[in-house]
C-alpha cells in the first residue's frame, strides 16, 4: 500500500496515531508541551469526517473523569495534559489503574526536561513504574504516531488504562508521518538491540547503550557521526510495564547486560531505568554522576557522556574538538540581554505596575501563567501552583492578622487559572471572610499554551458557541461585598480601585471584611490579531526624556530601546503597539504634577 507522508510536529502525529485508532472521545487542559494534541484530533477527526468528542476541560482532573467515563463504557477515551497536570488528575489516575474498564483509556502526558515552562521537571515514569500503570516512551514524532495506535488498542485490548509519556522535543520536532486509514493496523515497532544483524544473539561488548525517548535518537545521532554505531551496541527502551523494562522485540535487558562490561544508561529525566534495572557496579548513569542529575539531555550534553564512556572503555580514541569560533567572536560583542518577559501592549503590564505603584510594600502572590512574568515587575513574590496565590494569600492574612499588623496583600491570578483552580480558593477566602485584595487578569484567553478557550469565552474547542459563564457573576454568587471591572490601560483609575480595595478590606471589624475583588479585564493583543488595538497615532516617550529609567525599570515594555549614547530612551516602532500606558508611567510626560499622588520622587529613584 503505498502511503502518503505529512510533516508535523509530535503531538500532531500523536492525535494522528489515536484517531487512526478510533478514538471517540478525547479531552484535555492546554499545558506546554501537551497543547496541540486536543487541536490535532479535532483537524484530524473533521478531515477523515468523523465522530470525535473532544473538549477543553476546566482542569486536568475533569479531563482525565471525562475519559474514564467514557472508557467505562466501552468507549476508546483519552485524556491529554503536561506533567505536572498529573499532579492535578492524580486521584482519579489512582482509581483508574484499579478500574475494570470495558473500552480503552490512554493517558496522554507530556514531560518537560530543563524544564523550559514548566515549575518542575517531573518524570511521569517514575509515577507510571511505582503504580504499575504501562508507559510507552516514544523516540520521534514517526514513533509517537505508532505508539499512540498501539497504545490505545492495547488499553482496548486488556481493559487497562495505560500512559503515552512525551517529552517536548518528542511533541515539538517535526517529521514525515505516514498516514493510515483510520482503523487500518500501523505496523508493530520492530526497533530492539540496535547494533545486531538479524539472527545474531548478544554479543560480548566492551560498552552497551540502554537508552529510552528523545534521549535514545540522540544517541543513535552521536554514535553514527563518530562512527562507532556499529561498535555499540543500543537497547532500546519501548514501555515500562508492571515494573520491567520492554523492548519491542521481547529481549531481556539483563542477557543484554550480562554481556557488556560497562552500560550506559541514557534517561530523561529522572533515573527510573537505572533503578529497575540495578547493578550499580557496572551501570553508568545518573545514579553516580557520570550522567548530569537534572536538565534535559542535549546533543552537546549526550555527545559528551558517549565520548568519555567510550574513550574510558577503550572503544573511542578520538575525542570530539568543538570549534568555539562562533562563540568567541560574540564573546567581544556588547549583546543585550532578552529574559522573558510580557509583550508590548499587554494588559497585564498595567496591571502590575498599578499594584506596584500603589503599594509598593505590598505582598503580592502570584500564579502560573503569563502574569507569573510580574515577578520582573516587581508586582509577583511567590509562584507555586495554578491557584496557590490565593491560598498563599490567606495564609499570609492570618498570619500578620495574628500578630496585629495590616499589611497590603494583592495577589494575582489569570481567567483560565480561576476556572482552573481559583474557585475553592476564593469561596474558602470568603466565608473565613479573608481580607485580602484578588486581582483576576481577564484577558479573555488562555494565552500562555495557545489561546485556548476559557469556559467565559462561550466558545467550544471545535469553535461552536455555547453558554459564556462570567467569572463577574460567580464572584456575585460568593457573596463578594467588593468587585470592580476596570480597563487596566486606566491606569489612574486601576490606582485609585486597588487603594479603595485595600481600604474595604482594612474596614472591617478585627480586619476582617472579607475578599476584595477586581477584574482587570483587556483582551490579549495576540487573541485579537487583525483588530486595531491602537489607542494613540504615535507614542512620543522619548520627548521629554531625561534618562531616569524609571520606564524600563518599573515598566519594563520590550518597545523601550535604552540608548546608551544619548542616555535617554526610545521606542521601537516596530514593537510598539501604541496603547500609551507607559505616557502614565513616565514622570516628567507627566510634567511633574505628581498625577499619582506624592510617590512619584520614589519610582523616579528607584530601582528594582
Amino acid at each position: 500500500m503505498r502511503l502518503k507522508h505529512e510533516v508535523m510536529i509530535g503531538n500532531f502525529a500523536i492525535a494522528r496515531g489515536l484517531v487512526e485508532a478510533g478514538l471517540e472521545l478525547a479531552a484535555a487542559y492546554p499545558g506546554t508541551p501537551s497543547s496541540e494534541i486536543l487541536p490535532g484530533i479535532i483537524e484530524f477527526n473533521r478531515r477523515e469526517r468523523g465522530s470525535i468528542y473532544a473538549e477543553w476541560s476546566v482542569n486536568e482532573r475533569c479531563s482525565l473523569e471525562v475519559a474514564l467515563g467514557a472508557a467505562m463504557i466501552g468507549k476508546k477515551a483519552a485524556a491529554m495534559m503536561k506533567q505536572v497536570g498529573l499532579n492535578v488528575a492524580c486521584p482519579p489516575f489512582l482509581g483508574a489503574k484499579e478500574m475494570k474498564i470495558k473500552g480503552g483509556l490512554v493517558l496522554v502526558v507530556c514531560d518537560d526536561p530543563g524544564p523550559q515552562s514548566s515549575q518542575t521537571e517531573q518524570d511521569t515514569r517514575l509515577i507510571s513504574a511505582l503504580f504499575g500503570v504501562p508507559v510507552f516512551d516514544p523516540s520521534s514524532p514517526a514513533e509517537a504516531a505508532d505508539m499512540a495506535y498501539y497504545a490505545l488498542n492495547y488499553s482496548f485490548e486488556n481493559k487497562m488504562p495505560v500512559i503515552l509519556r512525551s517529552t517536548h522535543r518528542v511533541s515539538h520536532s517535526r517529521e514525515p508521518v505516514a498516514i493510515f486509514p483510520v482503523g487500518k493496523r500501523r505496523p508493530d515497532i520492530k526497533e530492539g538491540v540496535i547494533g545486531l544483524k538479524k539472527g545474531e544473539r548478544y554479543r560480548t561488548s566492551r560498552l552497551g547503550i540502554v537508552a529510552s525517548g528523545m534521549s535514545f535518537s540522540v544517541a543513535m545521532d552521536v554514535l553514527s557521526e563518530k562512527g562507532i554505531e556499529k561498535d555499540i551496541p543500543v537497547y532500546k527502551v519501548w514501555a515500562i510495564n508492571q515494573g520491567r523494562i520492554v523492548c519491542k522485540n521481547g529481549q531481556d535487558i539483563l542477557d543484554f547486560m550480562d554481556k557488556a562490561e560497562k552500560v550506559l544508561v541514557l534517561e530523561e529525566t529522572d533515573a527510573v531505568i537505572e533503578l529497575i534495572i540495578g547493578n550499580r557496579d557496572k551501570v553508568l548513569g545518573r545514579r553516580n554522576g557520570y550522567v548530569p542529575g537534572a536538565g534535559e539531555l542535549t546533543y552537546n550534553v549526550i555527545r559528551d557522556v558517549i565520548e568519555r564512556a567510550a574513550g574510558e572503555t577503550g572503544v573511542l580514541k578520538d575525542r570530539f574538538i568543538p570549534d568555539n569560533t562562533i562563540e568567541d567572536a560574540l564573546k567581544g560583542l556588547d549583546i543585550p540581554r532578552r529574559p522573558p518577559k510580557l509583550c508590548a501592549g499587554c494588559p497585564h503590564r498595567a496591571s502590575f505596575y498599578a499594584m506596584r505603584y500603589s503599594f509598593p510594600d505590598a505582598i503580592f502572590p502570584g500564579d502560573i501563567g503569563c502574569y507569573t512574568l510580574g515577578i520582573s515587575l516587581g508586582a509577583v513574590d511567590t509562584c507555586i501552583d495554578m491557584g496557590g496565590g490565593l491560598n498563599l494569600a490567606s495564609g499570609f492574612f492570618e498570619s500578620f492578622r495574628q500578630d496585629k499588623s495590616i499589611v497590603p496583600i494583592i495577589a494575582t491570578i489569570g481567567d483560565s487559572t480561576f476556572f482552573h483552580a481559583g474557585l475553592a480558593p476564593l469561596y474558602d477566602a470568603v466565608i473565613k471572610n479573608k481580607s485580602i485584595v484578588l486581582v483576576i487578569m481577564d484577558n479573555g484567553t488562555t494565552a500562555m499554551t495557545g489561546m485556548q478557550p476559557t469556559p467565559q469565552t462561550g466558545i467550544t474547542a471545535q469553535g461552536e458557541k455555547n453558554t459564556p459563564i462570567l467569572i463577574e457573576e460567580i464572584v456575585k454568587g460568593m457573596g463578594i461585598k467588593f468587585l470592580k471591572i476596570v480597563d487596566p490601560y486606566n491606569l489612574p483609575l486601576m490606582i485609585e480601585t486597588i487603594k479603595e480595595a485595600f481600604g474595604f478590606i482594612s474596614s472591617g471589624e478585627e480586619g476582617r471584611a472579607g475578599p476584595a475583588i477586581i477584574i482587570a479585564r483587556r483582551e490579549c493583543l495576540l487573541y485579537g490579531k487583525g483588530k486595531d488595538r491602537s489607542i494613540l497615532d504615535s507614542v512620543a516617550l522619548e520627548k521629554n526624556c531625561i534618562g531616569c529609567r524609571s520606564c524600563l525599570n518599573l515598566f519594563d515594555c520590550p518597545a523601550f530601546i535604552w540608548d546608551k549614547k544619548n542616555n535617554r530612551v526610545y521606542i521601537d516602532d516596530g514593537l510598539c503597539t501604541r496603547c500609551g500606558v507607559c505616557l502614565f508611567v513616565c514622570p516628567m510626560n507627566r510634567q511633574g504634577k505628581g498625577v499619582f499622588g506624592f510617590q512619584d520622587s520614589y519610582f523616579i529613584n528607584h530601582r528594582v
